[in-house]
């Protein structure tokens, strides 16, 4: 088999879900198994999967009888696929007609381990913009791991004996797809980025989310606390700064340290929407603690920089005049890695600027 497909399902509207895999099985390739996975999904959807494996013998369900997470209905998913690639899609985007033979294509062609691909941004099916044709020799480049696409982990297309022993944190529920990527990315040897707007990713209305979500208030469809948002928002920082570098490539290296203190740093501000005093000490002292463990040592190797980021990180309590300081350090650290990643610092800028006058 040339294909595994793994969605996740939990808590979608239903008329996202059927578009999502309408899309997958209206694919021009043909070679593939779609594997739905409801995690136990309060909305049952289980009525709607079963028409389709009737309908689709390359359809296999699996069904959670409890809610495990994103993380965990990938890791089956991952386990049970039996393709030479694998895709993940989210369960309310849909896909290009041509999006797995394109990518495919590309993969064998060029003996690819991962193939990034772009996004297709849209809100309602009526604003899809138009996929333009898809031109081998004008649209390929050679990408490392410090690539502009490094977070698009929906939009990529893996080898399973690449990835085949890498498994997402299920300690995370939310993040798990940026350490997975990071980890393939290190073990990979020879991955592409194509110009090719094939994922169609949607932006469903906050409001049109969160009505559908009220209707199973009962159950774990709301979102995480902002205490365990932090909570594994540090997790996930401590985790990327113990990856283990399989192609001995010290750019590679330099990109997770850049790219960690970056999270570091952004979820920081975080501290500020705690209601409680109490609560914002105690957390600013994990990210304190952390800083010193995982950053300090190489934060004073650099010039200048060095005393900036120390000072901050020393302070006893997060008053507010140090969020001031943490926006900076956060353009500070982008400036010093604007060769590397010139769109990354445009953005954060822009962040920067808004968070502070707002």
């Amino acid at each position: 088999m040339l294909l595994s497909v793994i969605v996740p399902i939990y808590c979608k509207p239903p008329q996202f879900l059927q578009e999502c895999i309408e899309s997958i099985l209206a694919q021009t390739l043909s070679d593939f198994e779609l594997i739905l996975i409801d995690d136990a999904s309060p909305d049952n959807p289980m009525d709607v999967l079963r028409g389709y494996a009737l309908r689709d013998r390359r359809i296999k369900l699996i069904h959670f009888h409890k809610n495990r997470g994103v993380a965990a209905a990938r890791n089956t998913g991952l386990r049970m696929a039996q393709g030479k690639y694998i895709a993940f899609i989210d369960a309310d985007d849909s896909v290009d007609v041509l999006y797995f033979e394109t990518l495919i294509t590309i993969a064998e062609q060029f003996s690819l381990d991962i193939v990034v691909a772009n996004t297709n941004d849209f809100c309602t099916v009526e604003q899809l913009k138009p996929i333009h044709p898809f031109y081998l020799n004008k649209k390929i480049e050679n990408i490392p791991l410090r690539t502009l696409n490094v977070q698009h982990f929906i939009c990529r297309l893996f080898r399973r004996s690449t990835v085949g022993l890498i498994a997402f944190d299920e300690h995370l529920h939310m993040g798990e797809d940026i350490l997975f990527i990071h980890r393939a990315m290190l073990v990979a040897t020879r991955c592409m980025e194509i110009r090719y707007r094939g994922y169609c990713y949607r932006h469903a209305p906050e409001n049109l989310m969160r009505d559908y979500c009220k209707k199973f208030t009962s159950t774990k469809c709301e979102s995480l606390s902002l205490q365990q948002r932090i909570s594994e928002m540090l997790y996930l920082v401590d985790q990327l700064n113990e990856l283990k570098n399989f192609s001995k490539a010290e750019e590679d290296m330099k990109f997770i340290y850049y790219f960690s203190l970056r999270r570091l740093l952004r979820y920081s501000n975080f501290i500020w929407k705690l209601e409680e005093n109490r609560n914002r000490e105690i957390y600013w002292q994990k990210f304190c603690a952390l800083f010193q463990k995982k950053f300090s040592k190489k934060v004073l190797q650099m010039p200048c920089f060095n005393v900036y980021m120390s000072w901050i990180f020393s302070q006893p309590k997060p008053f507010f005049g140090i969020r001031f300081f943490l926006y900076w350090a956060r353009v500070l650290w982008e400036v010093r890695h604007i060769k590397q990643n010139f769109y990354r610092f445009t953005r954060i800028f822009k962040l920067t600027w808004k968070g502070y006058i707002c």
